[in-house]
């Protein structure tokens, strides 16, 4: 590991000239510091990237950026999240960074003038590590402050203040008086982590749809709003009360503070609101701070397990690790050479990736216990050419933590497609080896990881097979989302090829290519905030023992035509062998968009001893129909568009080809399938 103690770093600060802030991150455009790079005003301010806010050039721009805010109080400032951006206040706890009046950091719907689209492509965007204690109005004292647009670090004022109308204002059922609080109304790859809400938490916006989203280690002083969410996955957090949401809410080592689990105000949609089981485990996401001394440290948080509630303290000494940018964490851009990167992992040295876009033509290689790689701004690694993945992590290595990174699918030939992968985790190798008693105590995680095949780029014949291998075991994913493009950018002056349905070209079969998102060969893998969509082949793919996912949503293929998607393939397959695995609020959506005769038998297949699940789903979200039932033959098929069909308890003891033993006792059944082996 290369944590150390306070007062090694304190004894060594004697001998090392620590690098300021700003030296570490000398890009002024990809990476802003608060109040550094921004001028004054007594009045308050909108701080405005315009270029990444505005749906049409953010959406699928390659600018990446991250604004870190130095500890302090701020009023009345008013920051609308865009796309590609991330907002950190470099506080040791989230007490460190405080914003308070007006609407501080916030995030509305992109599309606000078609509701029916509203949030639901708010996608890339993140806020971590401070307080939020806002009014919820737009300005001091309500009124509209004229706004600095901040263009990297070209700072202007502009005469025509955007995003300074919210109205109409959240409410709460049977009050019609503005609620203050923190708004955040987005969808997948959005995620909040360590913040105080002191207020209220709006997850969406009026009557605007929304498909979120994840938080992690977030206190909300009074309620916590869903509104028209359809989803959300709610990671060990606190709040007076809930409300609101339309599918499945997912609620897993949060409390109230009136002690209760399960008190949702007003209509209640499914939920899934549960204490941590006690043998669960958490690992959260590594994070940059401040200290007294204005040197910057790795948070590096150790993992828990059986802890409900949120964790805001200080870390420990061996929690943190000075950057130094030589001996314990290293700054890296996308200008530096990949072979600099490998350096540094293989000495052992943390990995920090500046926001950008990374060209590189090998695989990072990561072969050291504990190496932490944390990818500010939604740092995006392209895959090599010649299909290996863009990340692997080695066998028998543990406490890894990868975060807050994107991967991307790169063109490659149709005869290295078959294997490639993003990110691989331990090889083939490991399947079926006893894992070390190291690597339960100290898992390995994964943060905030984003892949994506199409979508950004104007080439078609990107693809990979998989998205994300798993080999190793004891590995935990914290808000993974996993994108087949539905959509890609237009090619300059190209036309939408069904304007009808989008303003970017509308991807068709054969464009893309991606068979599978995730596919898990490791024991004892769990996974919080689950979201894969769009591949052609199983969705999810699993194989090892003991797996957990708390929270899943995906969406089946639009683009498939009926003779060329077997109906045997499905959203979630948990295999032969892949016995005791536990799965709570699972959704597949479909919306076969271009074939009226897509079939598929089952929405999830459970093959394996053991299984256990909760709020099991389907919905027809638009075009055709085609699900057919929603977990081994049972639940009803698909049958009205915008409803959910429901499987509440499953409990499965399949051993092998879709069989079911009922009649077996569980253990002659285990005896049976050993032997079938």
């Amino acid at each position: 590991t290369r944590c150390y103690s306070t007062s090694f770093i304190s004894s060594m600060a004697t001998k090392l000239d620590f690098p300021h802030l700003r030296d570490l991150f000398p890009d002024t455009k990809s990476v802003l510091i608060y109040p550094d790079d921004f001028d004054d005003d007594e009045n308050g301010k909108n701080i405005v990237l315009e270029d990444l806010v505005n749906r049409h050039s953010g959406h699928f721009s390659d600018r990446r950026v991250v604004v870190l805010f130095r500890p302090g109080v701020y009023n009345n400032i008013n920051f609308p999240v865009g796309y590609w951006t991330q907002v950190m206040g470099l506080g040791e706890t989230p007490n460190g960074v405080e914003f308070r009046g007006s609407l501080g950091v916030y995030c509305l719907p992109a599309n606000t003038d078609n509701p029916d689209v509203g949030s639901l492509d708010t996608f890339w965007r993140s806020a971590e590590n401070f307080t939020s204690n806002t009014s919820f109005l737009p300005g001091p004292q309500g009124k509209p402050s004229v706004p600095i647009v901040a263009e990297g670090n070209d700072v202007k004022k502009s005469l025509q203040p955007p995003f300074t109308t919210l109205y109409p204002l959240p409410t709460l059922d049977g009050d019609n008086s503005p609620q203050q609080g923190m708004l955040w109304a987005v969808s997948q790859a959005a995620p909040l982590r360590r913040i105080r809400v002191k207020h209220n938490l709006h997850l969406s916006l009026g009557n605007n749809c929304a498909s979120g989203g994840f938080m992690s280690n977030v206190d909300v002083g009074e309620a916590l709003l869903f509104g028209s969410q359809q989803q959300f996955c709610v990671r060990n957090c606190a709040c007076e009360s809930k409300t609101g949401g339309a599918w499945s809410m997912v609620l897993m080592g949060c409390t109230s503070k009136n002690g209760r689990h399960g008190d949702w105000v007003g209509r209640r949609p499914h939920i899934i609101d549960e204490p941590h089981p006690s043998d669960g485990v958490i690992v959260e996401k590594p994070f940059l701070f401040l200290d007294a001394s204005h040197r910057l440290h790795l948070g590096i948080p150790r993992a828990h397990s059986d802890r409900n509630g949120t964790n805001h303290e200080a870390m420990s000494g061996i929690e943190k690790a000075v950057v130094d940018n030589q001996k314990f964490v290293r700054v890296f851009t996308p200008e530096d050479k990949v072979d600099d990167v490998q350096e540094a992992a293989n000495a052992g040295i943390h990995i920090v990736l500046c926001p950008g876009i990374y060209n590189w033509r090998k695989t990072l290689v990561i072969s050291k216990h504990h190496q932490v790689v944390l990818g500010l701004g939604m740092a995006t690694i392209q895959a090599p050419r010649d299909g290996s993945p863009c990340i692997m992590v080695q066998s028998g290595v543990y406490g890894v933590r990868l975060s807050g990174v994107a991967l991307e699918a790169s063109v490659i030939s149709k005869f290295i497609f078959e294997g490639s992968t993003l990110l691989q985790w331990g090889t083939p190798n490991d399947i079926g080896r006893k894992p070390s008693k190291e690597s339960r105590a100290q898992p390995s995680a994964i943060h905030d990881l984003y892949c994506f095949v199409g979508g950004r780029r104007t080439e078609r014949t990107v693809k990979v097979q998989c998205m994300v291998k798993i080999y190793s075991s004891n590995v935990i994913g914290d808000n993974l989302w996993l994108w087949r493009a539905d959509h890609c950018v237009l090619m300059k002056k190209e036309a939408a090829n069904k304007p009808e349905l989008s303003e970017y070209h509308v991807t068709t079969e054969g464009e893309c290519q991606c068979e599978t998102g995730l596919e898990v060969y490791g024991d004892n893998v769990t996974i919080y905030g689950l979201a894969v969509e769009h591949t052609t082949g199983d969705i999810v793919s699993w194989h090892g023992r003991h797996g957990r996912v708390y929270f899943y949503q995906s969406e089946l293929p639009y683009d498939v035509i009926g003779d060329n998607y077997s109906q045997d393939t499905c959203g979630y397959r948990v295999h032969v062998g892949a016995d005791h695995h536990v799965a709570k609020g699972v959704g597949v959506y479909s919306y076969f968009r271009d074939c009226p005769n897509v079939e598929v038998k089952s929405a999830v297949t459970h093959h394996a001893l053991f299984g256990s699940y909760s709020n099991v789903f389907t919905v027809w979200l638009n075009g055709f129909s085609g699900l057919k039932s929603v977990i081994n033959g049972e639940g009803s098929v698909t049958s009205t568009p915008g409803s959910a069909y429901f499987v509440e308890k499953y409990n499965g003891e399949n051993i092998w080809s879709g069989q079911l033993w009922s009649g077996l006792g569980k253990k002659l059944a285990h005896e049976i399938w050993k032997k079938k082996l």
